[in-house]
């Protein structure tokens, strides 16, 4: 039984001395932060990104655009002469109608989608560049550990290096 206390002792003493080596070690760290998403906003190529995306789905946009006109006068016809029309010709009408639709929200849903994947794409890129260049400003200039700012309750302002990863990305 003394043999058991004293190994739990002894684990515990150990414990303690290491957690002291622990916090002795994190005081001497030497520590960043970085505001990633205000980075990313205030960055120049953003807004290039931006425009290069519209380009490119531009013509589907703008196809999507003159297919909701065509479904508006499709629309618009069959209220106007749904009077005069037979039961048949209103019912080709509206099963017409409904189909242009269903085929416009699906075509819609996939433009959303892709675009989505784009954007992703873009930002996912620009992410790594930013981690790229984080890294090399934490290995120049000697940080230890380099924290994002929005997990960070409180920092002084002069860690953080959101500026310097800003110029640094901008320049490159």
């Amino acid at each position: 039984m003394k043999s058991l206390i004293k190994s739990i002792f002894l684990a515990s003493v150990l414990s303690a001395m290491s957690l002291g080596v622990s916090a002795t070690a994190a005081a001497e760290a030497k520590m960043a932060v970085v505001d990633v998403g205000a980075v990313f906003q205030q960055l120049p190529e953003r807004e290039e990104i931006s425009q290069n995306l519209q380009r490119e789905f531009n013509d589907r946009i703008e196809r999507m655009q003159r297919r909701e006109t065509e479904i508006g006068q499709l629309r618009d016809r069959i209220q106007r002469d749904e009077e005069i029309m037979s039961e048949e010709e209103y019912t080709q009408a509206m099963m017409e109608f409904q189909q242009r639709v269903q085929e416009a929200q699906q075509s819609g849903q996939q433009l959303n989608e892709e675009m989505r994947r784009r954007q992703n794409e873009e930002r996912d890129r620009v992410l790594r560049r930013m981690q790229e260049v984080i890294a090399d400003i934490a290995e120049a200039e000697g940080y230890d550990v380099v924290l994002e700012a929005s997990g960070i309750a409180y920092a002084r302002d002069g860690f953080d290096i959101s500026s310097r990863v800003l110029e640094a990305m901008s320049s490159n």
